[in-house]
């Protein structure tokens, strides 16, 4: 039997995202757009073959990870119209007598649990991963019947899901033809895959295979902290380049991974796990922990990053920055500082110009765009979004959302 073909959706434009507005599939982590990562992750779980649904803007990238050992298809949707449209896009593309496996571009998953997924599948004519929750999941629960799936709960209201598994978006079916042409008579809308698959379930028996490894998907802006945090765990190498300067008065200590370029000035202290990319500057006396500095980043005098994410050049100049996102290309001026915890001690929600969202965080700083600049002095209370280059002036404490190239007086 071949090996099953993975179709990997990530044509997404990131809606949800805001206020970031890279795209999810093509934003950078350890210098590399995540979609590398998954890529990565089902090549070590056995792909040989995937057929990636992108977009017009993430399309040349996915393009140039192919490989002899993984080889990929690209097919772009034109419009973000959602999951089914895209697997009926990439339905097109795969001969009748193959199997597949079906799963989101942007989910992170332990391999070794993905290559015993695959090995158990062929055993079943359609196989979920299920992930067993102790608190409410806003997503889709599994209905449980003589240990198959027996429908999809999409969304239930807290207090009625039907067991405590829920449905990650690692899909294979021995027969995908069936499911494309259920996706297909289905007209529309958000869930129209999880409709699809809950008929299939009337007629076919669908198992499941229970994941209790770590799982993360980028969904919203918080969610790169969540993501962040992920990395650092499982996916850090424990390792400094040859091509790496390192005064000898800074102190590192913990697994650190610290890429060609970089430099590690007199006095600076990083505090694993930390991963410091290509070309950054840590600067004097600054603090680095548990954070993420992708390249050409300036961590300048007298910094702390702590439990957070700075994207591509992006220039800090003795800040505090904790438990945020900066895009990229994002400027905090001296002395600018994001708050991260309520003074009641409630649970931190994001603030986007035309909404709250729950964040389940105890802690959450700001979620700063791509281009941000803000004046010296500044403080973000805990929170706050800022939209692609907006600015702030001198001194100001911003404690609600900025929108995108708007000036916070």
């Amino acid at each position: 039997m071949k090996n099953p073909i993975f179709v990997v959706l990530a044509g997404g434009i990131g809606k949800n995202f805001a206020p970031l507005v890279t795209t999810k599939s093509i934003f950078p982590f350890f210098g590399r757009p995540f979609i590398a990562h998954t890529l990565e992750m089902i090549q070590m779980a056995g792909a040989k073959e995937a057929i990636v649904v992108c977009n017009k803007i993430n399309e040349n990238i996915i393009q140039n990870l192919s490989s002899r050992s993984l080889k990929i298809q690209t097919i772009v949707q034109q419009e973000a119209s959602g999951q089914a449209d895209a697997i009926i896009l990439a339905a097109k593309l795969i001969p009748k007598d193959r199997t597949v496996i079906i799963m989101n571009g942007v989910d992170l998953i332990d391999p070794s649990a993905i290559k015993n997924f695959v090995k158990k599948a062929p055993k079943t004519y359609a196989q979920i991963l299920a992930m067993k929750v102790t608190e409410y999941f806003p997503g889709g629960y599994l209905r449980i019947k003589n240990d198959r799936v027996a429908s999809i709960v999409e969304k239930p209201k807290q207090g009625t899901e039907p067991s405590d598994m829920v449905n990650l978006f690692f899909h294979y079916f021995s027969n995908p033809q069936e499911i494309f042409a259920l996706v297909t008579k289905e007209k529309g809308g958000d869930d129209a895959y999880e409709r699809a698959l809950d008929r299939l379930m009337k007629t076919r028996e669908v198992s499941f295979m229970t994941y209790d490894s770590y799982w993360s998907k980028l969904k919203a802006a918080h969610n790169v902290l969540d993501v962040t945090n992920l990395f650092l765990k499982h996916k850090l190498k424990n390792r400094i380049s040859r091509a790496a300067l390192i005064d000898r008065s800074a102190h590192i200590e913990g697994p650190v991974q610290i890429e060609a370029g970089a430099k590690i000035l007199a006095g600076a202290v990083i505090k694993g796990p930390a991963y410091i990319g290509a070309n950054a500057i840590v600067g004097n006396h600054s603090l680095i922990r548990d954070s993420i500095i992708e390249s050409d980043s300036i961590i300048g005098f007298g910094s702390e990053v702590a439990r957070s994410y700075v994207g591509p050049n992006c220039s800090l100049h003795h800040n505090f920055i904790g438990d945020s996102v900066l895009e990229s290309e994002v400027n905090p001026s001296y002395g600018t500082c994001t708050a991260n915890l309520r003074f009641d001690g409630s649970k931190v929600k994001m603030r986007l110009p035309e909404k709250l969202i729950d964040t389940n965080k105890s802690k959450l700083g700001a979620i700063m765009a791509r281009g941000v600049f803000l004046g010296v002095n500044c403080s973000i209370l805990p929170g706050i979004t800022l939209g692609e280059k907006a600015t702030a002036m001198p001194g100001s404490v911003i404690s609600r959302a900025v929108q995108a190239k708007e000036m916070f007086r």
